[in-house]
């Protein structure tokens, strides 16, 4: 039975590295399996869905959404700005640290979101290449994440699974000391020697400038070639019909973009001038004569639509003064999770959803092109978009799909509850402090946080608080934790401790610690963090049973090793994240993440058993 358990499990791990099988679906399909083989009781298989660990985790991802919504995070964004100056040291260190911080007490996957854009904001400024800080970030993430017992999953399991087996749970920092010594050390190697192995040409704008550059992503998109302009003449069938009536992109494939609209003396208001009224075009605009409309299409279709329409096609003087509003654009990446990933913008309803046209697409490792209806979105596209500039900064402010890499910054609305900040911040402080001294169950301080953050305004709708849930992650969990019963069930975690104790048991259980982690590390590389510590906790605890040792430091090295993923762009959402946005390749996580890897492993090996003896 043990061995057709292997099987099932290296099929299930199969799956989990294939890109197009959703975790959280292969866990469930997992699980389903196991219950209709009767490894697994009913009760069994759905116990997951009942524990503690599985709830705390979801309401954490509600107490996050409050700090982010209440403008917490977005100050402490701020605060990164404010402090760098141009210096590169600066902002590495200062990046590294506040992420850290942030990611202690949120999801990593939104801290990276938030911070994402404004890094590289600063890279442009300071004429940086992306490259050099945004893997730094993602790794500053995990290593910051392992700071407090709420930072991610796998600490919040480890402390679960202590407490089942009838051992004392963890503290709120008992993770603090040896993450701190992480986190040093990987600033050190970061500067020292990533961001060498990182080095590359910064592609500077045509123009020499550090700002927001409209029509230099134009020309990196090759999207030039598909702005066209036409007049609106006199007595024309289109006067006095809504863009919506014309139906032109269903039967042209012609998207209209901006009206310019014409002064009373017959007078183009033209942009540069003090009167031109420039507007992005919307469904229910009704033409008028003399309008210039500002087309987006190919070559070939304009010509048809020019002889079929009979529209003017504007002259060659005055289309030179012509120009798309360039604080219209903005260049986006789709989050690893986006709900938006292997959908059509069809599908989307892109348009319609978000007020905003998709002028090209630039998918990972190869050349920008128009984007067709029914062609499916893949994590690492990115998008280059077109539309209001609110539109813009309301997609720039919802994290969970996307992130706007550059768009040109107006003025920002003042934040009509100023309070909402602080608020956030005591809730999160009390938090903390009912879990550090215990006075109520943790996961009853976690809810009565998340629903605090919702009372108090800091999530602004309670649909908000459901939809800021990564449902994902918390049907993996759940289904994740009878998996590892079925592995003790079956003898699998006997005989993988007893593996580790015949081959590293007679040097030791440091050595058994050693050999546990190398092991883990391999498999926290190309799986969730979450299945890796699930599956790897039985052991630990068991292996340390026999040889009579504590659990605290077995445990707590899975926690390390699950989290502490740099090796590879998938092992966590984190390095996924920033793949598109610092046009890495996968070899680049490899030749920065081992040395890392080992110089964490060599940390956690000598301190644990100093900190939390055998």
């Amino acid at each position: 039975m043990c061995n057709w358990f292997f099987s099932f499990l290296f099929i299930t791990t199969i799956c989990f590295l294939i890109p197009r099988f959703r975790a959280d679906l292969v866990s469930v399909c997992a699980l389903l399996a196991l219950l209709i083989t009767g490894l697994l009781t009913v009760p069994e298989a759905f116990a997951g869905f009942s524990n503690s660990v599985v709830i705390m985790i979801a309401a954490l991802f509600v107490v996050g959404e409050g700090v982010f919504q209440s403008g917490l995070a977005q100050k402490a964004g701020q605060l990164l700005v404010n402090r760098t100056g141009n210096s590169e040291f600066k902002l590495t260190i200062f990046m590294i640290l506040l992420v850290a911080l942030l990611s202690g007490f949120m999801s990593n996957t939104g801290t990276v979101a938030i911070l994402l854009p404004i890094v590289v904001s600063l890279c442009q400024q300071m004429e940086i290449h992306p490259g050099k800080l945004l893997m730094p970030l993602a790794f500053a993430s995990s290593m910051g994440g392992s700071l407090t017992l709420i930072g991610t999953p796998p600490n919040l399991i480890a402390s679960q699974s202590l407490i089942d087996n009838g051992y004392q749970g963890l503290s709120f920092f008992a993770f603090a000391p040896i993450a701190l010594a992480i986190l040093l050390a990987g600033i050190a190697y970061l500067w020292f020697i990533g961001r060498r192995l990182l080095d590359k040409p910064l592609e500077k704008e045509s123009d020499g400038s550090t700002r927001f550059n409209g029509e230099e992503l134009l020309k990196q998109y090759k999207a030039l070639s598909f702005i066209h302009y036409v007049l609106i003449p006199e007595q024309h069938q289109a006067v006095g019909k809504t863009l919506k009536e014309l139906q032109w992109p269903s039967t042209y494939n012609v998207t209209v973009l901006e009206v310019v609209k014409q002064e009373h003396n017959g007078r183009f208001r033209l942009p540069g001038s003090s009167s031109m009224q420039q507007v992005t075009a919307g469904p229910n605009d009704i033409l008028e004569a003399g309008q210039i409309l500002i087309l987006y299409t190919d070559e070939d279709s304009f010509k048809r639509f020019l002889g079929t329409t009979a529209l003017e096609e504007v002259k060659v003087e005055l289309k030179e003064r012509l120009s798309l509003e360039k604080s219209k654009l903005a260049e986006v990446i789709l989050t690893p999770q986006s709900r938006l990933i292997n959908k059509s913008i069809k599908d989307i309803h892109f348009r319609d959803k978000y007020g905003l046209t998709v002028l090209a697409i630039n998918p990972q490792y190869k050349d920008p092109k128009r984007p067709s209806q029914k062609e499916k979105l893949a994590y690492g596209d990115a998008l280059l978009v077109h539309g209001d500039w609110g539109n813009i900064n309301l997609l720039a402010n919802e994290k969970n799909d996307t992130v706007v890499l550059k768009y040109a910054k107006q003025c920002p609305v003042q934040n009509e509850f100023p309070y909402r900040p602080i608020v956030a911040g005591s809730i999160l402080l009390w938090m903390m402090v009912m879990m550090m001294f215990e006075w109520i169950p943790s996961v009853v301080s976690i809810v009565i946080a998340a629903v605090l953050m919702i009372l108090t305004g800091c999530v602004r709708h309670t649909d908000q608080a459901y939809r800021s849930i990564n449902w994902q992650t918390v049907v993996l969990i759940a289904c994740m934790i009878p998996m590892a019963t079925a592995l003790e069930k079956t003898g699998g975690v006997t005989f993988m401790s007893e593996g580790l104790i015949s081959g590293l048991g007679q040097f030791g259980p440091v050595a058994v610690l050693a050999g546990l982690y190398l092991i883990g590390s391999v498999f926290s590389q190309f799986i969730s963090n979450t299945a890796t510590a699930v599956l790897l906790y039985p052991v630990a605890i068991l292996t340390s049973q026999q040889l009579e040792v504590s659990p605290i430091p077995m445990v707590m090295a899975v926690a390390f090793l699950a989290s502490m993923s740099f090796s590879t762009p998938i092992a966590t959402p984190p390095n996924a994240m920033v793949m598109a946005a610092g046009k890495y390749t996968f070899f680049d996580f490899v030749k920065v993440g081992i040395p890392l890897q080992f110089i964490v492993a060599i940390i956690v090996v000598i301190l644990l058993p100093l900190l939390y003896p055998f």
